[in-house]
């Protein structure tokens, strides 16, 4: 009381505010009881202390503890005034200091002016007030922070306070929102504070109905003409009312639509129109459902709308139904509807859908996706939906095509998680698979099923599913004894070979591999997809000792000599996989030691296939961070200068590099990554200063997997080598890879690169030119790092301003159109470098 009486906070200093803000703080949340007892002498000091405060960081402050003080506090007859001081803040604008790192922000303090101007049930009158009139400005910051502040007021103040107030918020808001503003932010923030207003007043019916009467009497009328400007914008009206109220909003929006359906023909009547509207009536039904409200809407209108949509789904049994695009949107959007109302379909009303599903199942072209339905159907009546769809489908599956065949496998596995189906549509795949004389193209149909259903269920089912039929016995007898079988299957059944061994526990993964491994001959086309199934993602802790041995031996001989290149893939992924998961004994690296030395004499002989087996086993040893990797990549190195193999060592530097998701190497070397580009540097840093072709592409595939973070560290040593691959116009990869990383850097505005502008501009224009061997790809890198080029300083670009825009010229003529697009963007940045408030 003292410092009020005597004393102004705003007379004294930026810094002593600060401290009394903070005082003023601490007394609210600590002293209510004491404050209060001072009843309106508290209120109106702090009403004059903050009244002109203007420093950023001030308000910050105050309009962080108001909000809690003015909820908390009787604020008496000082309401209005104590409103005002906090209005004449609204809308919020300043631009923080750039020079400030911990500078507020303006939305910052908009948000926090915002909770202010909420904070008691008093304020709401001026609010709206306040909230309505700043609407009507020009600015877009200023509109955005009014509709902020309708929808914190719907939010925070009851129904009770702000229906009086309604209408003027509601005609505040029909502005932006019907038609609406072309602003998309606008737009959206404006339905989401009507959204606020309804889903609060929805807890009391008499205000709720009087809201949606005033919204629904506005937009109901022009729901009727799905080709008026003001449909769609009344749409997104009519569906914030539904998610508002659905029991009232929902009846009224689908009567309106069905008094529209039954004004037009449904066999003579565009379907556009119908498609539009089945698209609004599926997002009714769908936002009812959320709200629990589907069986509250009055059947009256529900039933005959259903039985519209139902129609038009049974077109499709019409003999002279040409599933033309229009009718395909047709029937797509009448089972968008019917998946969202399946709950409250008639008996009689679900035997019409039954009929039409098994119609469409069976159509030779048609192929729509309507799982959604059959699953929520499932759900509800299972009794039903077996007798009159799964049983037909497969009581008929062997007439069928593979077309129809595979509609029915898509349509049949979502239902086998529901357990009235599992068995019998399990039987369905099971019999298909492994029945003896079926046709190769039907039994691959139940295969890609078998591991569709593998990779949609859980760990659980697929445990449950080997131990009650053992699958995996019957998948490896299936390869091994049907005659003829094609590698496609014998893909599906590797697929599913290692989808089943993952889920299964340690000690029945090694029981299997004791059990089947022995006997597989890997020369056998059928045996190598088995151990492909078997080993490919075996878990790493399963020794295999005792067979690693002729595993590397068979698959090294396997791919020395085989022609098939699947075959091979297959070979180099197992032995990679191997080498990385092997147990780092003496015993497991004499063996790799033995075939990389057999690789070696191959080698010798001019093999090609002998350099990438190397480069395969080198890369499950280098992941792995095995030391004899080292002295695999000194011989890929030396190999670099070989008359005949230097493409394939080069080659075989992107083998160890790249990425592979299909490829299972569980034992990962910590910053293996930068250990092999150490190493690479070792083995070839002296030889690189040489800029072989081969040796400059081979360090491109290094540096490709290298982190940027150590590049950086060794940029000086690197940085030439980068510029002289790009000047080696020989191979599109590597020239994207090494674009790729300059830009990565130039993007950082790093200081090497801008210094050496004078080495990477002229390389760029080289490659941005039309030749037979810059592809497109390397003409887009070119110019988009020629682009991300002039974000750099000035002074740095302006010597080359003049010879850039001349060159890049020609690349605006490219006969690629993505190429010229890039040019013309690069061009006009180039163009604008020096320019007045140009970037």
């Amino acid at each position: 009381m003292a410092f009020f009486q005597h004393t102004t906070c705003q007379s004294q200093t930026r810094g002593d505010r600060t401290k009394l803000f903070n005082i003023f703080k601490y007394l609210t949340l600590n002293f209510k009881e004491e404050l209060t007892t001072m009843a309106g002498d508290f209120v109106y000091g702090l009403i004059n202390s903050i009244d002109g405060e203007r420093d950023p960081r001030n308000l910050e402050i105050i309009f962080s503890f108001m909000p809690e003080f003015m909820a908390n506090y009787p604020l008496l007859h000082l309401a209005e005034e104590m409103f005002e001081i906090f209005a004449c803040y609204f809308p919020i604008d300043f631009n923080p200091s750039k020079q400030d790192p911990t500078a507020i922000t303006r939305d910052q303090l908009a948000a926090k002016l915002t909770n202010c101007l909420v904070a008691n049930n008093e304020f709401a009158e001026w609010t709206v007030v306040l909230a309505v009139e700043k609407l009507e400005s020009e600015l877009l910051v200023a509109k955005l922070d009014s509709i902020e502040l309708l929808h914190q007021a719907a939010v925070k103040f009851p129904p009770s306070v702000l229906e009086p107030h309604f209408d003027q918020i509601w005609q505040a808001l029909k502005t932006e929102t019907f038609p609406g503003a072309d602003n998309e932010d606008i737009l959206r923030a404006s339905l989401k504070a009507l959204g606020a207003l309804l889903e609060r007043a929805a807890h009391v019916p008499s205000i709720s109905h009087s809201y949606q009467t005033s919204v629904l009497g506005v937009v109901l009328p022009q729901l009727s003409d799905v080709n008026q400007r003001l449909f769609h914008p009344a749409t997104a009206i009519a569906l914030v009312c539904v998610a508002g109220d659905a029991p009232f909003a929902a009846d009224k929006i689908l009567n309106s639509f069905l008094l529209k359906l039954q004004a037009t023909d449904l066999s003579t009547s565009p379907p556009d129109q119908r498609v539009k509207i089945y698209q609004i009536v599926a997002q009714v039904y769908k936002l009812a459902a959320l709200r629990e409200s589907l069986q509250k809407l009055d059947s009256t209108i529900s039933v005959p709308l259903l039985d519209d949509v139902i129609a038009a789904l049974r077109l499709c049994e019409r003999e002279d139904f040409d599933a033309k695009k229009e009718d395909l949107e047709l029937q797509k959007a009448a089972l968008s509807v019917l998946n969202e109302c399946a709950p409250v379909l008639s008996e009689a009303q679900r035997a019409l859908v039954y009929k039409a599903l098994v119609q469409l199942i069976s159509h030779p072209t048609i192929d729509l996706d309507f799982t959604v339905l059959t699953v929520g159907l499932g759900a509800l009546q299972p009794v039903e939906l077996q007798a009159n769809f799964i049983d037909i489908g497969i009581r008929n599956f062997e007439i069928f095509s593979n077309f129809i065949k595979r509609k029915i496998y898509t349509n049949l596995l979502p239902l086998i998680p529901q357990m009235a189906f599992t068995q019998r549509i399990l039987d369905l795949v099971m019999t298909q698979m492994f029945k003896p004389d079926n046709p190769e193209p039907v039994r691959l149909l139940a295969l890609e099923a078998l591991n569709t259903l593998l990779t949609q269920e859980d760990q659980r089912f697929i445990v449950d599913l080997q131990q009650q039929s053992n699958l995996l016995h019957q998948l490896i007898e299936l390869a091994q004894q049907t005659k003829d079988i094609t590698l496609q299957s014998l893909e599906q059944i590797a697929g599913a070979l290692s989808r089943i061994i993952q889920q299964l526990p340690l000690s029945e993964q090694s029981a299997i591999i004791s059990e089947y491994l022995p006997g597989l001959q890997l020369q056998k086309s059928a045996d190598l997809y088995i151990a492909k199934g078997l080993l490919g993602y075996l878990h790493k802790d399963i020794s295999l000792d005792d067979h690693f041995e002729r595993l590397l031996s068979d698959l090294t001989q396997l791919s020395l000599t085989t022609d098939n290149e699947q075959l091979r893939v297959i070979a180099h992924h197992l032995l990679c996989s191997l080498v990385n998961k092997m147990e780092n004994t003496k015993g497991n690296r004499s063996k790799v030691k033995q075939i990389t030395e057999q690789l070696k004499k191959a080698i010798k002989t001019g093999d090609v296939r002998a350099v990438e087996i190397l480069a395969w086993v080198a890369k499950g040893l280098v992941v792995a961070g095995f030391d004899e990797a080292a002295d695999i990549v000194g011989d890929l190195s030396d190999l670099l200068k070989h008359p005949t193999l230097s493409t394939a060592a080069a080659l075989g530097f992107d083998i160890i590099a790249a990425e592979y998701p299909e490829l299972d190497l569980p034992v990962v070397k910590f910053l293996y990554k930068q250990k092999f580009f150490h190493t690479i540097m070792g083995k070839m840093g002296s030889k690189l200063a040489d800029y072989c072709v081969h040796h400059l592409k081979a360090f491109v595939y290094v540096l490709k997997a290298t982190p940027q973070a150590v590049i950086k560290l060794n940029i000086e040593q690197l940085g030439p080598l980068l510029f002289r691959s790009l000047e080696e116009h020989n191979e599109a990869q590597s020239l994207c890879i090494a674009l790729g990383i300059c830009e990565s850097f130039v993007q950082q505005q790093d200081a090497y690169f801008q210094a050496h502008l004078g080495h990477l501009i002229p390389s760029c224009l080289e490659l941005s030119k039309y030749k037979a061997q810059h592809t497109m790809q390397v003409r887009i890198a070119a110019l988009q790092l020629l682009y991300d080029i002039t974000k750099y300083p000035t002074f740095a670009l302006l010597p080359h301003k003049v010879d850039v825009t001349l060159a890049l010229a020609a690349a605006l003529d490219d006969p690629k159109r993505l190429v010229r697009n890039t040019a013309v963007q690069a061009r006009n940045a180039w163009y604008l470098v020096g320019a007045a408030n140009g970037d």
